[in-house]
């Protein structure tokens, strides 16, 4: 059995590529280098001097970019099934720098684990609250509260 060869629009590919670098707010360069592709791929893809680039390097960028193959070799997106505010997170977090990115994680992980701990917690007693309160000056006021 004869299989045709997959037809895909090379330029489009680039252009979604470069798209997703610039949403990402970093260089050509930086995603190359992460992507452990030669500096020079995109500029000669750019400049016609690639015309159908090697697969190895076009999964290294996509993955790097956490982009997916079919949205790159197909012309239509496909269809997303996340609703349109956990999308537009997804989005603003795409734009941010590493550094950003890191900050925002760090901040849910921050919120998951009170909200865990809030919702271990037993009901607040008097001597939990006592406990709470025991640094200098705060054991008269308990005491006080405690005698009304």
């Amino acid at each position: 059995m004869k299989t045709e060869p997959l037809e895909y629009n090379s330029s489009k590919m680039l252009k979604k590529i470069l798209n997703a670098i610039e949403q990402r707010r970093i260089s050509e360069k930086e995603c190359l280098i992460k992507s452990q592709v030669n500096t020079s791929f995109l500029s000669d893809w750019k400049n016609g001097k690639i015309k159908s680039p090697p697969f190895d390097k076009i999964y290294r960028i996509a993955r790097f970019l956490n982009l997916s193959l079919d949205l790159l070799a197909d012309n239509s997106p496909p269809p997303s099934q996340l609703p349109e505010p956990e999308k537009f997170l997804l989005n603003g977090f795409r734009k941010l720098d590493q550094l950003e990115q890191q900050i925002i994680l760090g901040k849910i992980s921050e919120m998951l684990y009170q909200k865990k701990n809030f919702e271990e917690q037993s009901p607040v007693t008097e001597q939990v609250a006592g406990d709470l309160f025991s640094g200098p000056g705060c054991a008269d006021a308990v005491t006080a509260a405690k005698k009304d």
